[in-house]
């Protein structure tokens, strides 16, 4: 059965894009993958038309009440879906939290990005109160600095609320910028780098999550 994967969070900038193409450039080596870019922004869907991730199959889809028939279509021969959702407060986010088999919620490590992830949060339970299912959810943390008081004050706080952390924390890297331009990710452009081997290491923490 097709995987479905949501990647959002009510607080912009804290790499959720980044982290959906380069799980795309990755998880495309050994399976069907495909991605739907329901941000009006369509920062993603630029990404993947530029570069050497064209061939992923990927889809714009602005129109929340065309969104679950968009992602069930796009799956229909695919392993894994990706989708990437605009902020906090549209229906699209509840349709797409609701068929997922996982929600990724990326938070930076500070204070405003937590209060925010824990909305994103509700939205997922609350979503899994209307489907009558519970939704799996995990937060990655993103352009993380190790060994900083404001990371331990951090986990502090979604232990706190019982929140489930990917261990794999992401590092505040300039190759997502970098890559960015050209339309790769760190896989593609450094493969043997401190960026892919951390990429790498949340994919397979999903696919644990995921059973495959």
């Amino acid at each position: 059965m097709t995987k479905i994967i949501t990647l959002c969070t009510s607080k912009g900038g804290t790499s959720k894009t980044s982290l959906t193409a380069s799980l795309l450039s990755y998880w495309r080596k050994n399976y069907q993958v495909a991605a739907v870019d329901a941000d009006p922004n369509c920062n993603l869907s630029r990404w993947l038309d530029k570069g050497s991730l064209k061939d992923i199959p990927h889809v714009a889809e602005i129109d929340e009440g065309n969104l679950i028939q968009t992602i069930e279509d796009i799956g229909t021969d695919k392993d894994i879906v990706l989708v990437d959702i605009a902020g906090f407060g549209n229906q699209a986010m509840v349709y797409a939290i609701g068929i997922s088999d996982l929600v990724i919620i990326p938070s930076r490590p500070s204070e405003d990005d937590v209060l925010e992830a824990l909305k994103t949060k509700k939205v997922v339970e609350n979503a899994g109160k209307l489907t009558r299912r519970d939704i799996d959810y995990q937060v990655v943390l993103t352009q993380v600095k190790l060994g900083t008081l404001v990371l331990t004050h951090t986990l502090k706080q979604f232990d706190a609320f019982n929140v489930p952390l990917f261990k794999t924390r992401i590092a505040n890297r300039t190759i997502y910028q970098t890559s960015r331009f050209s339309g790769e990710t760190p896989i593609t452009a450094e493969f043997s780098g401190k960026a892919s081997y951390e990429i790498i290491s949340l994919a397979k923490e999903i696919e644990k999550l995921l059973n495959f």
